[in-house]
């Protein structure tokens, strides 16, 4: 019985570390620009921060999981009242690194949101949510084994229905992220 408890301790740490070695977390900002022009006209661009998690699962590719948080106030374009806008878009996606030396890679990346959209104004309250995707694409330099610096372009687009009325949600996010590999 002890043998069979101490090979299956064994095991379970040997795969936690073999599990762990592919894992990284990143914590990025971003500027956002909208796809959407009534968006951009009410709130310009919109800084938008977050975190992701990846893990390889093969050579040069992984999976990843993220959220991103943006809160922003603007002004009606007509009436000039104050408005606020919130997005919370979580992502689950793959990616495929391009080792370029030691130190730097590229990736591509594409995966699907389910993009939470909130904005409140005078007129009164939207709150939706519907599924998109991404694309993205960038560059990370390694300063140490563990630790490095990206910068990484992304483009999302999220088609969201209220009272029926259509608008989109997605747009263009210029990245900078510090990522830590265990």
């Amino acid at each position: 019985m002890k043998k069979i408890l101490l090979i299956g301790l064994g095991l379970w740490l040997v795969g936690g570390i073999a599990l762990a070695s592919g894992f990284r977390v990143e914590i990025k900002g971003s500027y956002f620009s909208s796809e959407n022009s009534i968006f951009r006209d009410v709130y310009g661009g919109a800084a938008k921060f977050g975190l992701e998690a990846g893990l390889g699962i093969i050579k040069n590719v992984s999976v990843f999981a993220g959220v991103d948080y943006l809160h922003k106030t603007g002004e009606l374009t007509v009436t000039e009242e104050q408005t606020k806008v919130w997005l919370l878009p979580l992502t689950l996606g793959m990616r495929y690194e391009i080792p370029a030396g030691k130190k730097l890679r590229f990736h591509l990346g594409a995966g699907v949101q389910e993009v939470f959209f909130k904005e409140d104004a005078v007129l009164g309250t939207v709150k939706e949510n519907a599924v998109g995707f991404i694309i993205k694409g960038g560059g990370a330099y390694r300063l140490t084994d563990a630790v490095g610096v990206g910068l990484f372009l992304a483009w999302s687009t999220c088609r969201m229905e209220h009272e029926s009325f259509y608008f989109k949600v997605g747009g263009l996010d210029l990245d900078g992220g510090v990522e830590i590999r265990f």
